[in-house]
């Protein structure tokens, strides 16, 4: 096990992953997450607060804008709002997020920045048209920007 999570590492590494990022450690279907300073809520996700934020949590039928960098275990950058040059956005409920980062996010308040890692039960879809394995773990930096009603 000691030899995974240094090969694990030394790739993270080579990926320049940020400050703080989990370490992961695979045998065969099991994985352990480490890293310090990360809580692990009821449904399993994973999360690291950094900045807390402050006002009400975001409900379903909300707007929520955000930025975010999306990585793979071995913290290579996926997908980031900061690459496209503006926040991401979208209303909450509707499923137009990965499980596990919408439940990330519903428990954010605006202000507040986080690492999500996202455990393959909590993933997105998986298949031929997706870039997502089965077992894979996602991470995702996230800065909750605001969050507004729908309503008229």
């Amino acid at each position: 096990q000691k030899q995974i999570l240094e090969y694990n590492l030394r790739t993270q590494r080579q990926n320049n992953r940020p400050p703080d990022f989990p370490a992961f450690v695979r045998e065969g279907y099991d994985m352990t997450v480490l890293g310090d300073g990360y809580q692990r809520s009821p449904d399993g996700l994973i999360f690291k607060d950094f900045v807390e934020g402050s006002g009400e949590l975001p409900v379903d039928g909300q707007q929520v804008i955000f930025d975010y960098t999306a990585y793979n275990e071995a913290a290579a950058t996926i997908d980031s709002s900061y690459r496209k040059g503006q926040p991401a956005q979208t209303q909450l409920g509707i499923q137009g997020l990965i499980p596990g980062f919408e439940l990330g996010i519903k428990s954010m308040k605006p202000g507040g920045k986080r690492r999500i890692v996202v455990p393959p039960e909590l993933g997105p879809p998986v298949g031929p048209s997706t870039f997502f394995s089965a077992k894979q773990y996602e991470v995702f930096d996230v800065e909750l920007r605001a969050v507004k009603s729908c309503r008229r």
